[in-house]
């Protein structure tokens, strides 16, 4: 579809082939009665209308079918368009200005002389309407219009009353074999005055032959003016000016819903099959429901055309119309909705109170700005969207499997992409759906998915988090979609960088869990479980062992052997869950042990962020109560760069914050210093090393280095003076 079919500028058709709404058979009806109307002496005809339910477009296609009339020169229109003009008088005088230009061409010279005069009787008289009570002390048209005809005054005879001359012209025109449409269109976008102004200047020109008005308005709008002005008439003023009345045909709800469909498609695409049940329920619990006018449409078209080009591929299509269609039509809930996330997303109350406790506190959150008689039909808008309101209004629950779900299919129920529905873009918490894709579809290139990880860890994002922690979320979402081929290469990507993803940034804080290598153990988990055999996953994982960092090759082979020897108190895993084969989880021990003896004949042990842990795996892997392990620290020992380096292994943070009294807690946290040494004699000479590191802290050099070691020593005199702090 091209864009020109979809975007709308709100313009009224023109002709029927451009009609979706079944408006131009009631048009073409309307057309022809117009013409057949007999002896037509001044008939009103009504147009009535909301806004946007297509008035205008059917004056255009009742014109249009008067065309063949038109060049018969049977009828003639004036199209008074009202709403050009502002102020009472500016009005006035357009509307004799247009009936005077409209009707003198076919009228000649002895109309000429009449209509002038008539306006400008009426205009300096300030009796628009006929004497009467009907707007007694209400004031004519003559009172706001004085003067604005005063270059007519010289044509006004004193004998020539407003009657007769009214009979001057009613002969004139009785005289004609044609007929004259006076259209006056969007009378309900005048201000009341005006718009009472142009009923009393229907009703003073009186009934004239051959003439026919069609007026065009919301008829609730037009008696709601009336009632306010004229309490005694309400709508039975309107009724003696208009003979016939006709509302504009509803479209029918099945070719509005047709045609946004139509429009959402060539906007936004169509949705995949395996989401087609879920958009159409969306779309018609949600999004139909509030499109109830061509203009509803329009309004709804026009906002995707602008809104979705900058967030589309990261959002899911039926949530982001439906978001859009609550932000349109219903802004009180789409506030109500925007304002609380932690009420919408996931699956339960973090509280663990139960939904049904919540129910009146959500119906005032959400429904207060819903009249009552619908308060049923948004329950269940606000359910499509958020299903962990059925908790609350429907007793039904969701797991941690719906959430993860959610997530990877980027629902506006998922905490991570709430916020792209209501910013129109992705903040950096995000990661764009083009770059997981791309990740997924070249998972077997080893080289891309390391560079990609590489440069996500250079990029921290607003949290202080980085962007690998990102794709290792999504891999661990999307893992269904990496083909089975796929595994093995991906899997040794990852464990080649185990160590560099493993970034202190990347930790949860508290409250929480979590930090890059488990988001590795998660993944490896998702893609192999469920998909292969134990032989099968267990050659994918001696794989990529090959090439794995050493603190992960560690982590994962003490995973491995771990389903088999479980530590105290535990149970070993069933062979369903198990990664490895028992003999290749031994296997892997054996090669790590090999990697730690190599590691330590090099720098790429000491460089380790994690030491302290490797050390004690070395221990436990030799099985030699530590001999060859404090054999080689006592080696490292004797120099003072290694001190600091062991100072630095032994030595963790944690921050802590007061709760106070009655919630009066601290309002920042306190950073506090730990001497790792409760075990530190399993893998080296406890007195010896604290000889050594109190000797070059003694040194009080002004480095790093020298600072990491006073920093450790304070920490365990601490320790010493009070153990259990």
């Amino acid at each position: 579809m091209e864009e020109s079919e979809w975007t709308h500028n709100d313009q009224p058709i023109t002709q029927p082939s451009d009609d979706r709404f079944g408006i131009d058979p009631f048009a073409k009806t309307l057309a022809a009665s117009i013409c057949k109307i007999s002896a037509p002496e001044g008939t009103v005809v009504a147009l009535n209308g909301p806004w946007g339910s297509g008035k205008s477009s059917a004056v255009n296609l009742i014109q249009y079918h008067l065309r063949d009339a038109l060049e018969r020169d049977e009828i003639a229109i004036v199209n008074f368009a009202c709403w050009w003009f502002r102020g009472e008088e500016a009005l006035a005088l357009a509307f004799f200005r247009e009936f005077y230009a409209g009707l003198g061409p076919s009228l000649g010279d002895q109309f000429k002389k009449v209509l002038p005069k008539i306006g400008a009787r009426l205009l300096r008289a300030g009796s628009i309407v006929s004497a009467g009570a009907d707007l007694a002390g209400a004031g004519g048209v003559g009172s706001v219009a004085a003067g604005t005809m005063s270059w007519l005054a010289d044509m006004i005879h004193t004998e020539d009353t407003v009657e007769k001359l009214h009979a001057d012209l009613t002969k004139v025109l009785k005289e004609q074999k044609k007929r004259f449409l006076i259209v006056i269109d969007d009378i309900d976008r005048l201000s009341p005055d005006e718009a009472l102004l142009i009923f009393r200047l229907v009703k003073s020109i009186g009934r004239l032959p051959n003439v026919i008005y069609l007026l065009v308005f919301d008829r609730h709008l037009a008696e709601a003016i009336v009632s306010e002005r004229y309490p005694s008439e309400g709508p039975h003023y309107l009724e003696k000016i208009i003979q016939a009345g006709f509302d504009v045909p509803q479209p029918h709800q099945t070719d509005l819903n047709h045609e946004l469909l139509r429009n959402i498609d060539a906007i936004c695409g169509s949705p995949a099959e395996d989401f087609l049940v879920r958009f159409m329920n969306v779309f018609y619990d949600v999004i139909a429901a509030e499109i109830r006018t061509p203009r509803d449409l329009i309004r709804l078209t026009n906002a995707l055309s602008v809104t979705w080009p900058g967030v589309g591929g990261e959002v899911d299509r039926a949530d982001f119309v439906a978001v859009e269609a609550l932000r349109l039509f219903r802004p009180g809930v789409y506030r109500a909705v925007r304002d609380n996330k932690e009420s919408l997303c996931g699956a339960g109350d973090k509280y663990g109170r139960s939904g049904r406790d919540l129910k009146a506190e959500t119906d005032a959150l959400f429904l207060g700005s819903v009249d009552v008689k619908e308060h049923e039909r948004m329950r269940r808008v606000l359910m499509r969207l958020f299903p962990r309101l059925e908790s609350v209004w429907n007793n039904l629950s969701y797991g941690e499997d719906s959430v993860s779900k959610w997530t990877r299919e980027r629902l506006v129920c998922s905490e991570e992409h709430f916020e792209s529905y209501f910013r129109f873009s992705i903040g950096d918490n995000v990661l764009p759906r083009e770059e997981i894709e791309a990740l997924i579809a070249r998972a077997s290139d080893g080289e891309f998915v390391k560079q990609k990880l590489r440069e996500a860890l250079a990029i921290t994002r607003k949290n202080g988090k980085t962007k690998a922690m990102l794709i290792l979320d999504e891999l661990n979402f999307h893992a269904e979609k990496i083909l089975d081929k796929d595994v093995e290469p991906l899997l040794s990507a990852v464990f080649e960088l185990g160590d560099e993803l493993d970034v202190e940034s990347d930790k949860a804080g508290a409250f929480d869990i979590g930090n890059n290598q488990l988001r590795i153990h998660w993944l490896l988990r998702r893609l192999t479980l469920d998909r292969f055999d134990l032989g099968s996953r267990s050659k994918i994982f001696i794989e990529a062992a090959r090439k794995a960092a050493l603190s992960w090759l560690l982590d994962f082979s003490q995973s491995a052997y771990g389903d088999y020897h479980p530590r105290e108190g535990k149970n070993a895993e069933p062979e369903e869950k198990c990664l490895t084969t028992e003999t290749d989880a031994k296997s892997l021990r054996q090669t790590a042990l090999s990697r730690l003896r190599a590691a330590s004949q090099s720098d790429e042990l000491v460089r380790s962020r994690r030491l302290a842990y490797l050390l004690f795996m070395w221990r436990d892997l030799a099985d030699d109560e530590g001999a060859e392990v404090r054999a080689w620290t006592a080696s490292r020992m004797k120099g003072d760069a290694m001190i600091a380096v062991f100072a630095k292994a032994f030595t963790s943070h944690s921050w802590s914050q007061g709760l106070g009294m009655a919630g009066l807690g601290d309002r920042v946290a306190k950073r506090n210093t730990r001497a790792g040494v409760d075990s530190i004699d399993k893998i080296l000479d406890k007195a010896a090393f604290r000889a050594r590191v109190e000797e070059t802290a003694g040194k009080n050099t002004q480095d790093e280095a020298g600072a990491a070691v006073r920093e450790f020593l304070a920490a365990w005199k601490r320790q010493d003076e009070n153990p259990h702090d």
